[in-house]
């Protein structure tokens, strides 16, 4: 029988330390085989092949130069203004730029991608862990998901307040009788670095953390344990515990930065389709993926669903399972009911909240573990949908490291301290559409800082919960880009005012041109600003397939250009 604990909510009673059997060999195997595969990208790839990736290295790199003595500090200084002021957006700038002096920009990325692999894996093996320990190897769940459609994407901060927030729960699981006052000051920190991380996973932590103290207070009273002392060991804790990032979270709120209470709730049962074959959010249009997409949440269902009905020995986790059952039910509710953007900042809000449904099916199923050839099977079948998920990306992501080559060859001959702009007229051939990542849109960010110099379309500069922005009244991105929310150069064909900047641009790179559709080729958009080029800049290098072209401005009259056109 299990015993309880001071609250009265049962505790599990410790178990024997054994040696793992075949199963668990096999299980531990398996998964670090599959750690592997989705570390192979960063292997096999010179540089990571997400959409947002550049724009993040960009970012910590800016904010390292900006005081150099050198052009490219000067021309930093001259475009951007750095802002540490704390926003749940910050952590994986921070990252990058501790990383950046030691391994590079682009091995600072892969460092910081490969941590996140790593630490979904291990974050989710402590969840599990905290329920129970031989649950260690559902861990696997967390593979299919580390090469998924928003890592694709490069929302490394969101992944890392993910991250944090299965931290924040593995933390809370554990603490089944009360709450010394160190443990509630360590999640308190938790709850603090999740928040610098996205907000988004820092309200599921928080939420997670307090529906948990409330039915475990809840189950202590009916045990027979005082409302007081049960609020006191459960509730009050953690309360105090959320204070503190709740705080920054209403600080920040009251700047205006956050999103916009705007957007109609548009429930559908296309989206919940879309969860339950696993399609969100799990599939990133860079390969065959619906089949090892479908299998992955069909396994999680089994799995969750055979923990309903299985009552092994050992304590029953009454309290853990109510308030997993409930924070289940809540997410997925509000994933089919939250609209995709609230706003024009705060978007993929839905692909965002898929990934919660799956995480908690794997902790429900952890509170009630499989026997041991059960969860070896479990885990050799997720590790399986996960590396085939990987390795289906592998064509798409070669095709693409190619192009990404290409574009990059020209920085070498863009002088150091340049203002820079990349027009795009054709997506990635990685891409399978608008909602698929492209791994060139913001790649010009890269050739930035390869070059040394200013990218005018780099991204994080026009928003406010990033940590460098563009200055100016209006900034020399405001000139070049009419659109009133600066998305103007994003777009295909980029919608771009070329001659308001004329004299002020050192490059432009016509990305793409060649090979987009007649559409875009004969666009008034690209024709307008082929005939600034071809009357104001001359071609100095080219890829050698054609895909990029570097255009420098003509030299005043009487000087002689730099440069002549030929392969870079």
């Amino acid at each position: 029988m299990p015993g309880t604990g001071p609250s009265g909510v049962a505790s599990v009673p410790t178990r024997s330390r054994r040696r793992p059997g075949a199963p668990g060999v096999v299980a531990g195997a398996a998964l670090a085989l599959g750690v592997v595969v989705q570390l192979l990208p960063l292997v096999l790839f010179p540089t990571v092949l997400s959409q947002d990736g550049p724009a993040h290295v960009a970012g910590a790199w800016v904010l390292l130069g900006h005081g150099a003595d050198d052009p490219t500090g000067a021309v930093l200084r001259e475009h951007y203004r750095t802002d540490l002021t704390p926003v749940p957006n910050m952590l994986a700038t921070l990252l990058l730029a501790g990383l950046l002096p030691l391994a590079g920009p682009d091995g600072a990325e892969k460092l910081l991608v490969a941590g996140l692999v790593l630490g979904l894996v291990a974050a989710l093996a402590c969840a599990v862990r905290a329920l129970d320990r031989r649950a260690w190897c559902l861990a696997a769940a967390a593979l299919p998901l580390a090469g998924s459609h928003l890592v694709a994407y490069g929302f490394y901060n969101f992944v890392l307040g993910v991250t944090g927030a299965l931290l924040v729960l593995a933390v809370a699981l554990r603490r089944r009788d009360g709450w010394p006052v160190a443990a509630a000051a360590g999640l308190a920190g938790l709850l603090v670095l999740t928040w610098s991380a996205h907000l988004l996973p820092w309200v599921f932590a928080a939420g997670g953390v307090l529906v948990l103290a409330a039915v475990r207070a809840g189950a202590a009273v009916r045990s027979g344990r005082p409302v007081a002392a049960a609020v006191r060991g459960h509730g009050l804790p953690v309360l105090l515990a959320v204070l503190p990032s709740a705080a920054l979270t209403a600080g920040y709120l009251a700047t205006g930065e956050g999103p916009p209470a705007e957007g109609e709730p548009t429930p559908s049962p296309e989206r919940l389709g879309e969860l339950l074959t696993g399609a969100r959010p799990l599939v990133t249009g860079w390969g065959d993926e619906r089949l090892p997409a479908l299998a992955t949440a069909a396994l999680l269902v089994v799995l969750a669903a055979a923990a309903l009905r299985r009552v092994r020995g050992g304590a029953p986790l009454r309290a853990e399972r109510v308030a997993l059952g409930l924070l289940l039910t809540g997410v997925t509710a509000v994933y089919w009911l939250t609209p995709d953007r609230l706003g024009e900042d705060f978007g993929f809000l839905a692909a965002r909240l898929a990934w919660f449904p799956p995480l908690l099916l794997v902790l429900w199923a952890a509170s009630r573990v499989p026997g041991p050839r059960v969860a070896a099977a479990a885990t050799v079948l997720l590790v399986a949908a996960g590396s085939a998920l990987a390795l289906s990306r592998l064509p798409a992501q070669a095709a693409a490291a190619g192009e990404v080559a290409e574009l990059l060859a020209l920085a070498e001959r863009i002088p150091p301290g340049s203002t820079v702009a990349v027009l795009q007229y054709d997506r990635s051939t990685a891409s399978a559409g608008p909602g698929s990542p492209d791994p060139l849109r913001h790649e010009s960010s890269r050739l930035a800082v390869r070059a040394g110099g200013v990218d005018l379309g780099h991204y994080e500069a026009v928003h406010d919960y990033f940590q460098v922005r563009f200055v100016g009244s209006p900034s020399l991105r405001g000139r070049l880009d009419p659109h009133p929310d600066l998305h103007g150069l994003e777009r295909i064909p980029p919608a771009v005012d070329l001659p308001a900047v004329r004299g002020d641009l050192d490059a432009v790179v016509v990305l793409g041109l060649q090979r987009a559709d007649a559409g875009v080729r004969g666009s008034a958009r690209a024709r307008a600003a082929t005939a600034e080029l071809a009357a104001h800049y001359s071609p100095v290098a080219t890829s050698p397939s054609g895909l990029a072209v570097l255009w420098r401005p003509d030299p005043p009259s009487g000087q002689t250009a730099r440069g002549g056109p030929g392969p870079a």
